[in-house]
């Protein structure tokens, strides 16, 4: 009789261990992304920043020599590139706010890649937009202008698709334009481009 007493507590001791591991995996993966990410790791380095400063080792907050998403977003955030972009100061960015926002960036030139003016099917298609030129060639005629790209691009940034761009979307779409060579994270020269240019 004691033999059995005994195996119950030990298989619910086993089964209570097991449980709390098994409940604890998510959120240790979870703090250790985190971690290697570089949020949280060093907020100070970001908040004694001034709120207009942009330096790379700032914002590289796991000095592993690249800005990775996550850091950008946080860096992002402390600095006036959206609160200048968001004219009527509603904390969402409109479409005309976000072409006034994105004018220094070019994205005319970075889309057009044979420079001729216009965005054709083939440029597109290089960018991810395959699926979506017909969407974005609101005037049916094969290209896209200006306006037109204009309109893409804030469609691609606003990832919820709410008509509206908020704050970390606007940072996440510009981490994503300078990030040249789409490996998702930015090296200093990326980074100057974008944010000092």
């Amino acid at each position: 009789m004691q033999r059995s007493l005994r195996g119950v507590r030990t298989g619910n001791f086993g089964r209570v261990f097991l449980a709390l591991v098994l409940l604890s995996i998510p959120a240790f993966q979870a703090a250790c992304q985190t971690q290697e990410a570089g949020v949280g790791a060093n907020e100070r380095s970001l908040n004694s920043t001034a709120p207009n400063a942009a330096s790379f080792d700032d914002w590289d907050i796991n000095r592993d020599d690249y800005i990775m998403e996550s850091e950008f977003t946080a860096g992002f955030s402390h600095g006036h590139w959206f609160a200048d972009a968001d004219k009527d100061k509603d904390n969402f960015m409109s479409q005309d706010e976000f072409k006034g926002a994105t004018d220094k960036l070019d994205l005319m030139a970075k889309w057009d890649a044979n420079g001729d003016g216009k965005v054709d099917k083939n440029e597109a298609a290089h960018l991810g937009g395959k699926n979506y030129f017909r969407k974005w060639d609101s005037d049916k005629n094969g290209d896209l202008d200006q306006d037109e790209v204009d309109a893409a691009a804030f469609g691609m940034w606003d990832s919820d698709s709410d008509g509206r761009i908020d704050q970390d979307e606007f940072a996440v779409g510009w981490f994503g334009y300078l990030d040249a060579d789409h490996d998702n994270r930015l090296a200093a020269a990326e980074f100057d481009k974008g944010i000092k240019g």
